[in-house]
């Protein structure tokens, strides 16, 4: 009876002991399953993470690169702006040399022609004044000849005329 209870004992405990060890490996497949579990969710967790901040990365420099667009055609319009502004500003400083550059010469014409009148008179009041001193000139000489000799040796036509009415009436 005890080695039957031994052997029952034996065979109960090698029944209970790979009762055990089924249950023992049982749960460590399901922990191996829970943790293949896990480590799959936090790998798609990851992968959709890094999916989710490649997007982010992408909209962010696509916006970036938009923007530098957007500043670089405003930079290019504004250079385009300032050379129309630098280009009007130089034919406005042109035209106004080109304006004063008229009145110059206008300015200019009109002084000399205001010489010319100017030097006209003066060498038309010295021709006069050089024919008022040669006929005074005469003049002075034909009286210091007329005072030199006394005698007049003719007579004035009027005084011809009225020795010849005073000859004939008289």
């Amino acid at each position: 009876w005890y080695q039957r209870r031994v052997r029952e004992a034996v065979v109960s405990t090698q029944s209970t002991g790979s009762l055990i060890n089924e249950e023992v490996e049982k749960q460590w497949q399901k922990r191996v399953n829970q943790w293949q579990m896990e480590r799959e969710a936090r790998r798609r967790m990851t992968e959709e993470m890094v999916e989710i901040r490649r997007k982010q990365i992408a909209e962010k420099l696509e916006m970036q690169q938009k923007e530098q667009d957007g500043l670089l055609r405003e930079r290019d319009e504004l250079k385009a702006a300032y050379s129309e502004h630098e280009r009007l500003e130089a034919e406005k400083v042109k035209r106004t040399k080109e304006r004063n550059l008229g009145y110059q010469d206008d300015l200019r014409s009109q002084m000399a022609y205001g010489e010319a009148i100017k030097k006209r008179e003066v060498e038309e009041k010295t021709r006069e004044l050089q024919m008022q001193n040669f006929a005074e000139d005469a003049y002075q000489t034909k009286l210091a000849t007329a005072l030199e000799r006394p005698v007049v040796d003719r007579a004035h036509p009027l005084r011809k005329y009225q020795n010849t009415q005073d000859r004939l009436f008289g």
